[in-house]
């Protein structure tokens, strides 16, 4: 009797170890999840690297509602990095899981995103079926929540995207000022002050399309408003382009590049590359306006990579769309196969076109590439471009990460002399571009040597050739 006692025990014992290490395990991993939606604010691309893992981890923990929102981050992802055939599979994946686990918020944000990829595709019929099966599903939720009631406004920014999409500009804005208007519910002025912040954000960037006055008055009425502490990055991308937009067409082309510098920056920093295509030609646009030409072929290169990534997703996402509507619509088979086939053909005739392009420049340019970066560099040096930084980190991106390995506490100034060095300016070209004696470009370069601790053997030109 003593020995089944001390048995009972045990197995009691065993028993309590495993749910104690079974309760750990859930902890840490929701204290992963929540560290990866801080990060999604910040490194998008970062926190999508440990999106897999942690969706594989939330399923072998059953933890349906971490799987959920872990899917619909992904989907927030492609959608802000333009892949609309990634989006499209990510967001079919969420509607099954939100399905499965008798979800209506996530199954609405799937009806959502699935509208997006219609829309890119010009299905706008289709698109706005979605978004109103999004906002019955939410209108089952009874309880009132925060959630349910952000995620209604979702719900009517995708409405005004589709409408906008549409070229119905004066439509979104409706919606968006529907959703303005709803903002009253919000008792607490700070979380009211966010809404707003967000909002008046979108409605600017949809003013931009037909009343650039309007739209530059609701960014600086976002930026004013915008909460200290919050790192919704997206939104601020917006409202620099639009000011830049402004400046631009009232011909003040300074303070339109350092507006769209400063959008470019928080997309390089963030990942985000929503709409990125539109800074690029605007920048495009002024440099070849103002005669800077190596700063305007720079942004026409970069406009050509990036309607050729473009047009191979948006080919891809209209093949899922095409597979989705195949299996729905059975009857129209070979009505659809025809439009796939052609579609097919007219995406692989322009792939192949820009294709083409890009290869016989790129032979062209590979014999003097590194030659032709370094001059293009130096010439917006001696512009005193405010761009010479953003251009030198997209030649080098790693440059600066790689210094403050070494050492942290190097100051930006320090970073930008450093980028000199790597151009192989001589002491005099650095005083004379920068404005300083050659004396001073002498002692920073000293005090470089001692912060990065360079031997005075080694020559300091080589040393940062090699980061």
């Amino acid at each position: 009797m003593k020995n089944v006692r001390l048995a009972f025990l045990f197995i009691l014992f065993f028993n309590s170890l495993i749910y104690s290490q079974s309760q750990k395990n859930h902890d840490e991993f929701k204290n992963k999840v929540k560290a990866n939606s801080k990060l999604f604010t910040s490194d998008i691309n970062k926190a999508y690297s440990e999106l897999n893992s942690l969706i594989k981890t939330s399923r072998i923990l059953k933890d349906s509602l971490s799987e959920m929102q872990l899917l619909e981050k992904k989907c927030r992802y492609f959608y802000n990095k333009n892949l609309v055939d990634s989006l499209i599979i990510s967001s079919e994946e969420l509607h099954k899981a939100s399905d499965k686990y008798k979800n209506v918020y996530y199954e609405a944000m799937a009806n959502v995103y699935i509208a997006e990829t219609y829309s890119v595709n010009k299905l706008y019929d289709k698109a706005i079926i979605h978004l109103n099966n999004a906002y019955s599903i939410l209108k089952q939720d009874q309880s009132d929540s925060k959630k349910i009631f952000y995620a209604k406004a979702n719900v009517l920014s995708s409405f005004a995207n589709v409408y906008l999409d549409k070229g119905e500009p004066k439509n979104a804005a409706k919606k968006i000022l529907e959703e303005i208007k709803s903002g009253k519910q919000i008792k607490e002025k700070s979380e009211f002050e966010e809404f707003q912040y967000l909002n008046y954000s979108n409605l600017s960037s949809i003013y931009a399309e037909y009343n650039l006055d309007s739209a530059f008055y609701f960014a600086k009425k976002s930026i004013e408003i915008r909460p200290t502490g919050i790192s919704e990055e997206k939104s601020m991308i917006s409202n620099f382009t639009v000011i830049g937009k402004y400046y631009k067409k009232r011909k003040e082309y300074e303070k339109s590049i350092i507006n769209f510098h400063k959008a470019l920056k928080i997309s390089q920093r963030t990942g985000i590359e929503l709409n990125i295509n539109d800074t690029y030609k605007s920048l495009h646009e002024i440099y070849r306006e103002t005669g800077r030409k190596d700063s305007a072929d720079f942004y026409e290169n970069k406009i050509k990579q990036n309607d050729l990534q473009m047009l191979q997703s948006k080919y891809n996402s209209l093949q899922e769309v095409m597979n989705k509507d195949e299996e729905e619509q059975n009857k129209k088979l070979t009505l659809n196969f025809f439009i796939w086939g052609i579609s097919i053909l007219i995406v692989l005739a322009i792939s192949i076109f820009f294709y083409v392009r890009l290869k016989k420049k790129k032979v062209v340019e590979n014999n003097q590439n590194l030659h032709d970066l370094y001059q293009h560099l130096i010439a917006l040096l001696q512009n005193n471009d405010p761009g010479f930084m953003f251009a030198f980190e997209n030649a080098f991106p790693e440059f600066s990460d790689k210094l403050l390995k070494i050492n942290p506490e190097l100051q930006q100034s320090e970073i930008e002399f450093c980028a000199l060095l790597k151009l192989k300016l001589t002491t005099k070209e650095i005083a004379k571009y920068t404005f300083i004696e050659t004396r001073t470009v002498q002692n920073k370069k000293y005090r470089i040597r001692k912060k990065l601790e360079i031997p005075q053997s080694v020559d300091i030109y080589n040393w940062i050739d090699n980061i």
